[in-house]
This record gives structure tokens, sequence and C-alpha cells, in this order.
């Protein structure tokens, strides 16, 4: 019979301690891949209500659906919500005059939900704080509507290295 030493016991309860978590926390991904996301809304529904609320025509279909999804995982509710908006915005067209949007207050939620989409389309980020979801930076309908005048911050305005020489 072999005796081991102490350490080497506890060197060996360590290592198959340690390749317990770590298998542990690899699998976290394919956890979360697992779990069923809510189920998101008709893109269709969302560029209509988009269209009306930016009153852009042309909108990047591939950011859209990149929206649907950050706002399906930062709204609570959100697709009924969406069909709630697209349904007061269809049955109500005048919303969509003023300059600054205010929705009646029985619709605060809406209201709320209009904001977000805005906010996302323009800002190109989807929720607050920790709860943030950074959906898209050169295509925001913000850095589009001055792409020819202005380069988006942290861009260069010329060649590679350009910025080291003086203007």
């Amino acid at each position: 019979m072999k005796h081991y030493s102490r350490r080497r016991v506890l060197q060996v309860a360590g290592l198959v301690a340690l390749s317990n978590a770590a298998g542990q926390l690899l699998s976290v991904p394919r956890v979360f891949a697992a779990q069923l996301t809510p189920a998101a809304p008709s893109l269709a529904v969302f560029l209509r209500v988009s269209q009306q609320l930016t009153q852009q025509s042309q909108l990047n279909p591939t950011v859209a659906q990149a929206l649907v999804q950050a706002l399906n995982l930062t709204q609570k509710d959100f697709p009924a919500g969406l069909a709630q908006l697209d349904a007061l915005l269809s049955s109500q067209p005048a919303l969509l005059q003023q300059d600054k949007l205010v929705l009646p207050e029985q619709n605060a939620a809406s209201e709320k939900l209009a904001k977000s989409i805005l906010g996302g389309w323009y800002n190109g980020v989807v929720g607050k704080g920790n709860n943030a979801l950074y959906v898209t930076y050169i295509n925001t309908l913000a850095n589009q509507a001055v792409k020819d005048k202005v380069v988006p911050p942290g861009f260069s305005y010329g060649p590679c290295g350009s910025w080291a020489q003086q203007p």
C-alpha cells in the first residue's frame, strides 16, 4: 500500500475542485443559449412603427432586427406593448404631427416604449444604466443625419495616421 503525503492529497483535491469549478463556469454560455427567449414581434410591425416615429421611410433592416432583439430583452412585455403602440399610432396619426411626442395620459406605457424605440434608432443604445445594450454606433440615425459634414467621435478624418501631422 502506497502512502501519500498530506501535501500531495491537498494538491489532488485542489486540482479536482478547480477542474469542477472550471467545468461549471465553462458550461454557463451553453445554459444561457439553451434558455428560451421570449417571442420577438414581427420585424414588419417594428419597422412600420419605427418609420412612423422617426418619419424616415428607409430604415436599416439589420439595425431594426438588432433593436428588436435588444428591446425584447430590456423592455417588459415588449411584443404586447409594440402591438398596442402600433394600434394607437394607426388609429390616431395626428399624434405624430406634434413637435414633441406626447401621448395621452392613459397611454404612458406606449409613450415610454416609443421613446425607447426612438432612443435606439438615434443613439444606438437600448435601456439605461447597467441594463443598457449597445446596438450600433455608426448606423444610428443621429450619425446618418450628419455623415456628410461630421465624422463620428473616435474616427479619423483622413487616412491612417493622418492625425499625427499638423493640418
